[in-house]
């Protein structure tokens, strides 16, 4: 099978962040022996290139080339705030979207939208004049995206017009279904981890530190200013916990001036993105995992929580804020602990809670490693979509 992949976030190499839950889907499809092919907007690599199996090509969507910021690592909603120039290639992304869809995807069998706001124009186009199916996946950002920017007409466009719509969680099939999308078409399939590579090992550990570990982009919704707002209540019972965050982004800088004007600067680490490799061995040195998210200013939140997948696929304990699609992943006192967002206080009692408890830890952890294999591992997910193509 021939299958098409449209995305405006795809992975420059084997270990990039960018999209990577993306790439980890296709490459599981390639792996099953089918012709997997992806366009995606050009991010400043190459423009054609092969990453472990699947094809990808990317394209430019305004000219000079160097003025191209649309697309850039931040992602399109925080990249479209950065002036005028930039909104203007919303209108070009969406004309060169269309024109290489049909140059580059026209001999697919079925294509898969990534986002259909903004990447589902061109399968329309597809469908129309070749009869090339599609599907979708959202998000949750396109849904709150369309709301605000009085969009809800394309997005229902995009979706009535499509075989069928996948959403990441129970929570943003609900968004969808509030926004008037056709529910008859809307699936939930959880995004997946790669439980070969992400998994248990037995590695050193200070024995001395209780390390607490958080992984992910440092925005607004994923809530790490909360968690190190913790830090200090933690550190009064229990002076030997640690904090590591994982991650650049936007407000890098301001997190770290947080740890400072706290006085943190010995106990709160945050490091830039690494390697899988460097990433399993820092959750199997970890003692446990938090994903403190919110609802941000503009009402994202998060979609599902890939980072609790793995931290779970290694051992770890894990907590997580009560929002989105996290509790399509943590079963509250069973395969984790669900907290109130923003509520940092309440989640220094977690924390300690769980810091103490040892029973309840190996409880979380025993349960949490069979869910992960049963009904997220990338092997099982993949299988769901080949279905469905």
């Amino acid at each position: 099978m021939k299958i098409g992949v449209i995305t405006s976030a795809y992975p420059d190499y084997e270990d990039d962040p960018h999209g990577i839950f993306v790439h980890r889907l296709m490459k599981e499809i390639a792996k099953k022996g089918h012709e997997v092919h992806v366009l995606a907007p050009y991010t400043g690599g190459e423009t054609e290139y092969t990453l472990e199996g699947v094809h990808v090509e990317r394209f430019h969507y305004f000219y000079p080339r160097r003025f191209e910021k649309l697309s850039g690592r931040a992602g399109m909603i925080d990249n479209v705030k950065e002036g005028f120039l930039v909104k203007i290639q919303v209108l070009t992304f969406l004309f060169f979207n269309v024109i290489h869809s049909i140059l580059k995807l026209r001999k697919m069998d079925v294509v898969h939208v990534q986002w259909p706001i903004p990447n589902g124009l061109g399968a329309i186009f597809l469908k129309k004049i070749y009869g090339i199916p599609y599907i979708n996946t959202i998000h949750g950002e396109e849904v709150h995206l369309s709301k605000r920017y009085h969009l809800l007409f394309a997005l229902r466009w995009l979706v009535n017009n499509s075989s069928k719509t996948i959403t990441n969680s129970t929570a943003t099939r609900k968004f969808c279904l509030e926004a008037g999308l056709d529910g008859d078409k809307i699936e939930v399939i959880p995004f997946g981890v790669d439980t070969d590579f992400f998994r248990p090992l037995d590695v050193y550990k200070d024995e001395n530190i209780f390390q607490i570990l958080s992984v992910g982009y440092l925005i607004e919704r994923k809530g790490f200013e909360y968690l190190i707002r913790a830090m200090p209540l933690v550190l009064e019972k229990y002076e030997n916990a640690r904090l590591k965050i994982v991650g650049t982004g936007p407000l890098e800088s301001k997190l770290k001036e947080l740890v400072y004007e706290l006085d943190l600067g010995d106990e709160v680490e945050i490091v830039k993105n690494v390697s899988d490799e460097e990433l399993l061995m820092i959750y199997n040195s970890s003692d446990l995992f938090v994903l403190p998210s919110i609802v941000d200013s503009q009402g994202n939140t998060e979609g599902l929580g890939v980072v609790l997948l793995e931290a779970m696929a290694c051992g770890l304990p894990v907590i997580g804020s009560d929002v989105g699609g996290i509790p399509d992943i943590i079963e509250d006192e069973k395969t984790g602990v669900l907290v109130k967002e923003k509520d940092y206080e309440e989640l220094s009692k977690v924390i300690l809670n769980l810091i103490f408890e040892d029973n309840l830890r190996n409880y979380l952890v025993d349960n949490s490693l069979k869910i992960v294999k049963t009904n997220f591992s990338w092997k099982m997910i993949s299988n769901y979509y080949l279905d469905i193509y």
